[in-house]
C-alpha cells in the first residue's frame, strides 16, 4: 500500500466531505512531488555530451513513490457522487425559504396596500362635505370643495388597492402554510421521499399552495410536481398524496474509473542516486502500490460500496443508474 495513504477512511457526521478533502489532498500532493521530481530528472540528464562529468543516474522506482493509487481516485469519485446526492437542504429548508420569501412578499404588498389605501381615502373626506351639503349654501360649499381639491380615484390606484389585497392573501397563505407544513413529520417525509426517489435537486425547488383546494404544489428541476392535498384545513380523511415522477436522462457520465495500469516496481537503494532521490518532496523508498490484478478487484470493492449515482453531464442534474 502506498504509504502516503490514510489506511483509515473517515466516519461521523459529512463523512462523504471528509472522504473528498483527504482523497483530494493525497491526489494534489502526489501530483506536486512528482512534478517536482520530473524536474528534478529533467534538470540532470545533460544536455550535450560535455556535461557527462558528475552525472546521476536516477535510482530504480524513482517515481513510483509519486504514482497515484487508483483505490483513492476510486474513492475521490465517490465521495464526489455522494457528496453531490446528499441531503444537505432537505425539505425543511424549502419550506422556511418559501415561508420567508412569501413573508417578504406579503410584506412589500402590504405597502403598495397602504399607499393606494390613503389615496382612496379622498373619498372619506368627499363623503363628510357631501352629507353635510343640506342648504344651498352648503351645496355650493361642496362644489368649491370639490373644484380646489383633487377627490378624483385613479382607476389604477384601485387596480393597485385590489391587487395588493390579493397577493397579500395568497401570500399570507402561502408563508403560514409553509411554515406549518417545515414543522409537520409527515409533510416532511413525504417532500424528502420525493425527493430522494427521484434524485432531484431541492436547491432549485419551488413551493406553492393554493388555499381554495387547500393544495401544497412542490415544482421539481427533473421531476413531476408533487402534490399534497388536504394537509392544512380539517381534514378526517388521508392527506392526498400525488408522488413526483423521475424523468427519464440520457448520456450520463460513468463513475467507472478505468483500471489499465503496467506492472509497479518498488525502490532499491543505491548508492548516490537513492541519496538525491530521498531529498525530493514525498519520495519514499518503500513506496509500493498494490499489485495491477488485487489493484483492479480493490477499485470494483470500493465503486459497489455504495450505490452509483451519476451526473446526467448534458442538464448538471442527478440522475439513477
Amino acid at each position: 500500500m502506498d504509504p502516503n495513504i490514510n489506511p483509515l477512511r473517515p466516519t461521523g457526521d459529512f463523512v462523504e466531505i471528509q472522504e473528498l478533502i483527504n482523497t483530494a489532498d493525497y491526489i494534489n500532493t502526489q501530483v506536486s512531488d512528482a512534478q517536482a521530481s520530473v524536474v528534478e530528472m529533467s534538470l540532470g540528464v545533460p544536455t550535450d555530451p560535455t556535461g557527462v562529468e558528475g552525472t546521476v543516474v536516477p535510482v530504480a522506482g524513482r517515481t513510483d513513490s509519486h504514482k497515484i493509487d487508483l483505490v483513492e481516485v476510486a474513492y475521490y469519485n465517490q465521495s464526489i457522487l455522494d457528496t453531490a446526492n446528499a441531503n444537505y437542504y432537505s425539505a425543511e429548508h424549502l419550506l422556511v425559504d418559501s415561508y420567508e420569501e412569501n413573508k417578504a412578499e406579503m410584506e412589500a404588498a402590504i405597502g403598495m396596500f397602504t399607499d393606494a389605501a390613503t389615496e382612496i381615502s379622498k373619498a372619506e373626506q368627499i363623503y363628510q362635505e357631501a352629507i353635510n351639503a343640506q342648504s344651498d349654501d352648503e351645496r355650493i360649499q361642496l362644489q368649491n370643495y370639490i373644484r380646489a381639491n383633487d377627490v378624483q380615484i385613479d382607476q389604477s390606484t384601485v387596480q393597485a388597492f385590489n391587487q395588493s389585497l390579493d397577493t397579500i392573501e395568497d401570500k399570507a397563505q402561502e408563508a403560514t402554510a409553509s411554515l406549518w407544513a417545515s414543522q409537520d413529520s409527515a409533510t416532511l417525509a413525504m417532500i424528502n421521499y420525493d425527493a430522494i426517489s427521484t434524485l432531484s435537486n431541492i436547491t432549485n425547488s419551488t413551493v406553492s399552495y393554493d388555499a381554495w383546494t387547500d393544495q401544497m404544489t412542490i415544482t421539481w428541476d427533473n421531476a413531476t410536481d408533487t402534490v399534497l392535498q388536504g394537509v392544512f384545513f380539517n381534514n378526517d380523511g388521508a392527506i392526498g398524496w400525488t408522488q413526483a415522477v423521475q424523468e427519464v436522462y440520457d448520456g450520463f457520465y460513468g463513475d467507472t474509473p478505468p483500471v489499465t495500469i503496467n506492472e509497479m516496481y518498488s525502490a532499491y537503494d543505491y548508492g548516490r542516486g537513492e541519496t538525491i532521490a530521498s531529498l525530493a518532496p514525498g519520495y519514499n523508498i518503500n513506496a509500493k502500490l498494490y499489485d495491477p490484478v488485487q489493484l483492479v478487484q480493490d477499485v470494483i470493492d470500493v465503486t459497489n460500496e455504495n450505490p452509483t449515482t451519476n451526473y446526467n453531464n448534458q442538464n448538471g442534474n442527478l440522475g439513477g443508474l
